[in-house]
């Protein structure tokens, strides 16, 4: 992570406190108070039909959440397409798409569940593209916040190690609207349970006074197995507590790879952390392994949202392996609810 963006997200997660970032935080703070004007004049412009919202001639399912990113939504939409499919359900996934090897892996993970996804900005215009392409049911990636397409279901997750971070909305903080606004919400999912099951009580208990009968459920990331990124062979969990590993990840929530990883039995030697979406070059391969060689290092694991860039680069010759982590989104609490809610 570049020393900038380091700073800001140390900000934005009250990790600096020093008298020159004080003052930087009520400058972000005010930025704040003007960011939320905007989103209240956003929602009451759509409440009074200032705004027009679209109907969609299929069902459409909102997957989405209130902060900025990290709390599991792939592998959410993964899960619900294999749901739905088993349904002989004809899935379409809205995606805005941040960059072709990001969408790619989407693809990839929804092909074998007869799944397309449709890329754009304009959701709108997606949702035709799925209805012409004979769909029947529309997942829309990170849409809490779109309002032009209308959904049949709104489905919030939030990240229960860190539910709202520090409560501000952005950039003073990591919420991308109000807490209340949850209330639009039809289930809420609360990821990365395993982690954050201390907070579990204390979390329901709040939600509830805001949601009320609102549907809630526990969800984490249940580690399948390895894979080699250069060969595609498999590899058992087992692998991890037998080697000198390093972690290398560009996600939002670094901690809770790690974590994951750590729950495999395996000892974390080495580790690098990336921005959310960094485009891998060459020079971190380089980077990497030149260390990975320094320490000894057996293998590199990945996440596989980080596999589909590195493939891109030259993996010819390098001194260990690198391989993907395989996850799997489980519901460990609330598993007919999500049923009951699909319908």
């Amino acid at each position: 992570m570049s020393k900038v963006k380091q700073y800001f997200h140390d900000l934005i997660y009250d990790k600096k406190n020093d008298a020159a970032s004080e003052l930087i935080k009520i400058l972000l703070l005010a930025v704040s108070c003007g960011y939320g004007l905007l989103i209240t004049a956003h929602d009451f412009f759509y409440k009074r039909g200032l705004l027009r919202s679209h109907n969609a001639s299929v069902q459409t399912i909102s997957v989405g959440n209130i902060t900025m990113g990290g709390t599991g939504k792939t592998p959410f939409v993964t899960m619900l397409s294999e749901r739905l499919s088993k349904k002989g359900k004809k899935i379409g996934v809205l995606i805005r798409g941040y960059g072709e090897d990001e969408w790619k892996m989407l693809e990839e993970a929804l092909r074998k569940y007869g799944a397309k996804v449709f890329v754009g900005r304009d959701r709108v215009k997606s949702a035709m593209e799925a209805e012409k392409a004979l769909i029947n049911i529309v997942i829309l990636d990170d849409g809490f916040q779109h309002r032009r397409l209308k959904r049949d279901i709104d489905i919030v997750l939030i990240d229960s190690s860190n539910p709202f971070g520090n409560r501000h909305l952005f950039p003073r903080g990591v919420l991308r609207e109000n807490i209340s606004s949850l209330k639009r919400a039809d289930l809420i999912v609360l990821t990365k349970s395993d982690k954050g099951g201390a907070n579990l009580t204390a979390l329901k208990k709040e939600l509830k006074e805001i949601i009320a009968d609102k549907k809630i459920i526990n969800a984490y990331h249940n580690p399948k197995g390895l894979t080699d990124i250069k060969t595609g062979g498999a590899e058992e969990l087992a692998f991890l507590k037998e080697k000198k590993i390093c972690l290398v990840s560009a996600i939002c929530d670094a901690s809770y790879f790690r974590y994951t990883a750590e729950k495999c039995g395996t000892q974390v030697n080495l580790e690098f952390v990336f921005p959310d979406h960094y485009a891998y070059k060459q020079r971190d391969l380089d980077k990497i392994f030149s260390e990975c060689s320094a320490k000894g290092i057996d293998a590199v694991i990945i996440t596989e949202k980080d596999a589909a860039k590195l493939k891109r680069l030259n993996l010819a010759s390098l001194p260990c392996r690198i391989l993907t982590l395989n996850v799997e989104l489980e519901i460990n609490e609330g598993e007919k609810v999500l049923d009951d809610v699909l319908g």
